[in-house]
């Protein structure tokens, strides 16, 4: 993927019991703090600081309230900011670090509910602060966002939704231009209607040059961007399953299985990339662009991106990128990719001495005001509006030196139509990126482990469960089953061998989580 970026650990229950000693234990304490009315916050700016992450872009230095950008902000909000960014590659140990030493800021920046704050009740339920002074929040954010952030029927973060409200950062994308030259008027519904496209790209010439090159579909090395092609199955390398009352990877499933059965056919009848173990981000885009791929597998918010790309590369060619729904093999329920409703993040410590200062903060940043300061900056400085009408160009008329990290770092709103419009710039843009969004609307795998932390095995080779990762035992297995070394069959060998060596524990992690948590 690129994965999105999981929450993890950040650091152990002894240290957060350690550090703060004035935690309130008690569950009946607990409960009757989430029922107090808030009280409403002074005329005075409210002080807030904030650990974020720096997406590995350049980010203001110095004092915050320097920072004119920033100083906007908080003049909007009456809020007085002390905003900490930690590098990106070492975001998780630095939080650790910093925790560790007493360093406790009022909001963290995350992917998710911090289940070791939440467990050693560190963090505020935000539940009558939404609904006091968070109107907008909870009118923009769609209710699967929150559910994400719920635990035990309280709101416990407040979340980015997923760009486009998708429910699903995995897609599968297909030249619907080859699609027309090989006759081919509806996308496949089933993996046997897959085939025969994946097959009619094959023979067909759908780039016209003649050669018989054409590469049906192509991923890139690990086995990823491939998930969709599993999900038609039900699983992928990150979904889990509840069966036989164990929550199981879906790693070990027989709908993997299938998955890596029918990648084992593609590859056996040349309609799979040779090279797709192998493949470097580069290489597997510039295959892309040169017209020589009919399908591959990608994030929904870059379709125009890909539609972009390939209008300069192959200029007059008639390059039409389409975002399809994934082929669902018989009796499959879920299909897709893992369900993802949300991105990033933001909890409230009980260090914080407003919340309420807080969520109006996060509530100012997704109005029609919040969101054009998100989008495009400050008004009169990176954009101006005549009439109603915003001109923003962050390449020549405003020259823009924060548009690379202040969406990222404060938007909360998965789309905004009106100002994805003045962001292009382009209809076709827009109507492409909503045609994809619409099908990351309609399918998805369930998360069953959403909100959990990290589930660790000792063993290496088994790896971690829902941390965006697989195991390498599993990626071994899948690769030399596809490529024809082992038959089919070896996956149930993998299977045992998985829990033997250190999946059964996993599993009994993950199980007991999940009978704890969402069992219903």
């Amino acid at each position: 993927m690129k994965n999105k970026k999981k929450w993890v650990s950040l650091v152990t229950a002894v240290a957060i019991l350690t550090l703060v000693t004035s935690a309130c234990t008690s569950k009946e304490k607990e409960g009757a703090a989430s029922s107090v009315a808030p009280t409403p916050t002074s005329s005075e700016p409210a002080k807030i600081r904030m650990f974020m992450t720096d997406s590995s872009l350049p980010v203001p230095g110095g004092a915050t309230m320097d920072d004119p950008t920033f100083k906007y902000a908080a003049q909007k909000t009456n809020t007085n900011l002390d905003v900490v960014f930690l590098p990106n590659g070492q975001y998780d140990q630095q939080l650790k670090t910093r925790f560790a030493s007493g360093d406790m800021p009022d909001v963290v920046q995350g992917w998710g509910i911090n289940g070791d704050l939440l467990v050693n009740d560190q963090l505020v339920p935000l539940d009558d602060y939404l609904n006091k002074y968070g109107p907008n929040l909870k009118k923009v954010i769609p209710q699967s966002a929150w559910d994400a952030v719920t635990r035990n029927g309280k709101i416990y973060a407040i979340p980015e939704a997923a760009k486009g409200n998708t429910k699903e950062n995995r897609m599968l994308f297909v030249r619907k231009d080859w699609m027309d030259k090989v006759g081919i008027k509806e996308a496949p519904k089933t993996p046997e209607e897959l085939l025969v496209l994946l097959r009619a790209f094959r023979d067909g010439d759908p780039n016209g040059n003649g050669k018989k090159d054409e590469i049906p579909y192509s991923a890139r090395e690990n086995f990823s961007w491939v998930e969709n092609l599993l999900g038609m199955y039900g699983q992928t390398q990150y979904t889990v399953k509840y069966e036989n009352n164990e929550l199981i990877p879906g790693i070990i499933t027989s709908n993997m299985k299938q998955g890596i059965g029918f990648i084992r056919q593609m590859v056996q009848e040349k309609l799979m990339d040779s090279e797709f173990l192998t493949n470097k981000r580069a290489i597997w885009e510039q295959k892309i662009q040169q017209d020589l791929v009919g399908m591959w597998n990608h994030d929904p918010s870059l379709s125009w991106d890909w539609q972009d790309k390939l209008n300069k590369s192959l200029p007059g060619k008639g390059a039409d990128v389409i975002a399809i729904m994934t082929p669902r093999a018989p009796g499959v329920q879920n299909a897709g990719s893992k369900d993802l409703p949300i991105n990033k993040t933001f909890v409230v410590t009980k260090k914080a001495k407003d919340p309420a200062a807080i969520v109006k903060f996060f509530d100012w940043l997704v109005t029609q005001e919040g969101q054009e300061f998100v989008n495009f900056g400050v008004p009169n400085v990176t954009y101006t509006k005549d009439n109603g009408k915003i001109n923003y160009n962050k390449q020549k008329d405003t020259d823009d030196k924060t548009a690379g990290w202040r969406p990222l770092s404060l938007n909360l709103v998965g789309f905004n139509e009106e100002l994805l419009k003045v962001q292009l710039g382009d209809d076709k843009a827009v109507a492409k990126l909503k045609a994809a969004y619409e099908v990351g609307q309609k399918e998805s795998i369930p998360d069953l482990l959403l909100g959990s932390n990290p589930f660790k095995s000792t063993q290496p080779e088994i790896g971690e469960l829902n941390n965006g990762t697989t195991s390498t035992m599993f990626l071994e297995t899948a690769s030399r089953i596809a490529l024809g070394d082992k038959p089919l069959d070896y996956f149930d060998e993998f299977v045992k061998n998985y829990r033997a060596q250190g999946g059964n524990d996993l599993i009994k992690q993950a199980t007991e989580w999940y009978n704890a948590n969402k069992k219903k």
